[in-house]
């Protein structure tokens, strides 16, 4: 169980709803393999449960389909739930879907503006991303390279398979820097991709604080574990008979710079004093 996971589980029983007392909660995972997505719904869905609570859009996109609206759906997404389908408003949903969505689309823009900041040399990007996780991150990131000067191109990767041939074929672009897109699949190579950027002295920069504490430079974006809490009120109201479809979906209210100064050292990097008192969490 991951820590977005168990952050969930602690913070239903917390609101007084116990696994195995007064509510059953019966997980699935995947484990990294997409395909699996849709049958996994598809067998939620056949137990006929009250409600479907899941992270991330490519998740909630099946148990969405597979419920063809006849069971509420909460969850918590970084694209825009408008444009996956899920609802008509952020203010009022209208179908049968709500929840929190982490906007790391427009923070994409922010995060560039980080990376010239501690990387004043920055002039070449190289941006890793699934092309099958459905977001404008890569426009806004594009947006904001241009308005800073920087050249930015895009390496697509759509499995784990893709992903040595995307790295070199950033750094033999002259690539002086690396901005992750973050999505399950990324997140899987975290580590990987850290230990690229370490070994040919890259700084890595993306939006979830795993892939700082994976041994990327530093993150910036939404606390997804405090969100992925907020989603609790969620399950409460709809368990208490509230339609979806009514209840607002929320935006980030917590938002945390996480820095990774071991891997700074390791890349020669001198931090600005000003980013690290401003750091949420500074790993050493």
């Amino acid at each position: 169980m991951g820590p977005i996971d168990q952050s969930l589980k602690d913070a239903i029983a917390q609101a007084g709803l116990v696994d195995g007392r007064n509510i059953e909660i019966v997980f699935r995972y995947a484990n990294g393999k997409p395909d699996q997505l849709r049958g996994l719904a598809d067998e939620l869905v056949a137990q006929k449960p009250d409600l479907l609570l899941a992270v991330g859009g490519d998740v909630i996109k099946p148990l969405f389909e597979a419920s063809k609206g006849q069971i509420p759906v909460v969850g918590g997404v970084s694209d825009s739930p408008m444009r996956a389908g899920f609802a008509v408003s952020l203010a009022r949903p209208g179908r049968n879907f709500t929840g929190v969505t982490f906007l790391t689309d427009e923070m994409a823009a922010k995060r560039m503006q980080i990376l010239k900041e501690v990387l004043p040399s920055a002039n070449r990007v190289a941006v890793i991303f699934n092309p099958q996780h459905f977001d404008d991150e890569v426009t806004f990131a594009r947006s904001g390279a241009e308005s800073l000067g920087m050249e930015l191109a895009t390496y697509p990767i759509s499995g784990a398979a893709d992903l040595d041939a995307a790295l070199l074929a950033a750094s033999a672009g002259g690539a002086d820097s690396l901005f992750i897109i973050s999505s399950r699949l990324t997140g899987i190579a975290a580590a990987k991709i850290a230990q690229h950027g370490r070994e040919r002295r890259l700084p890595v920069i993306a939006s979830w604080r795993e892939f700082a504490a994976s041994g990327a430079l530093l993150s910036y974006g939404p606390s997804r574990i405090f969100e992925a809490k907020r989603l609790v009120s969620y399950v409460q109201k709809v368990l208490n008979g509230a339609k979806p479809a009514d209840l607002p979906i929320e935006q980030p209210v917590k938002f945390e710079l996480v820095i990774n100064l071991k891997t700074a050292k390791a890349l020669g990097l001198n931090v600005p004093l000003p980013m690290l008192d401003r750091a949420d969490e500074v790993i050493e």
